[in-house]
């Protein structure tokens, strides 16, 4: 007789005693608590790290700013600076970078607004109708105008804004003051000398 053949290629794995159930038990077990103890460790230590971040973080109070000479914050802008890096937790060095910072920024701004004045100076010497050779006059009548309509706010609106320099604002001041300075123009049939000011600045309101 043939011997049979097996169907099984591979040796019938050993089957665990009681014993050894057992063992493996309390191995899962004890790994099962280490791993727990080693979460709850690390836990503290996070909150015990964050309560000394806290602590070597933002000052009770802030010393005062070094800050670029000409250049100055507001009181209610430096107590909303000093809200924000508390609430940010920024240090004193910290906080006096970003004073630093925003002082360069407007730094940038100045010279960029200064640069837009020189800018606007060189097109109005160049201008073709009070430029060039007429320019000293032409703003010599410009200043009479300003002074003679322009109120104390008005000049000073000018000042702060930089728009005395606009070759805009120099032409309109210019034709007024050449408008006030000849008797002998006429506007609407009628004299410079018997118009009051507002009917020289604003002719087509006095219908």
């Amino acid at each position: 007789m043939a011997e049979e053949e097996t169907i099984l290629t591979a040796e019938t794995p050993e089957v665990a005693t009681n014993e050894e159930q057992s063992e493996n038990s309390t191995e899962t077990t004890e790994a099962s608590t280490e791993a727990t103890e080693s979460t709850e460790s690390n836990a503290a230590n996070k909150e015990e790290g964050q309560e000394e971040t806290e602590v070597a973080g933002a000052p009770e109070e802030y010393e005062t700013f070094d800050l670029p000479e000409n250049f100055d914050i507001n009181n209610d802008t430096l107590d909303d600076y000093h809200t924000f890096a508390k609430e940010n937790g920024l240090t004193q060095d910290q906080a006096q970078r970003g004073v630093d910072m925003v002082a360069k920024m407007k730094e940038a701004e100045m010279d960029q607004w200064v640069e837009q004045q020189k800018s606007w100076v060189e097109q109005a010497k160049a201008d073709s109708e009070y430029g060039n050779d007429k320019f000293d006059e032409s703003i010599s009548v410009a200043v009479k105008a300003r002074d003679s309509f322009g109120t104390s706010e008005f000049n000073e609106m000018l000042d702060s804004s930089g728009l005395g320099n606009h070759p805009e604002m120099i032409r309109f001041l210019h034709r007024v003051g050449k408008a006030i300075s000849e008797d002998s123009v006429v506007v609407g049939g009628t004299t410079t000398s018997q118009l009051t000011r507002e009917a020289v600045l604003y002719p087509s309101m006095q219908n």
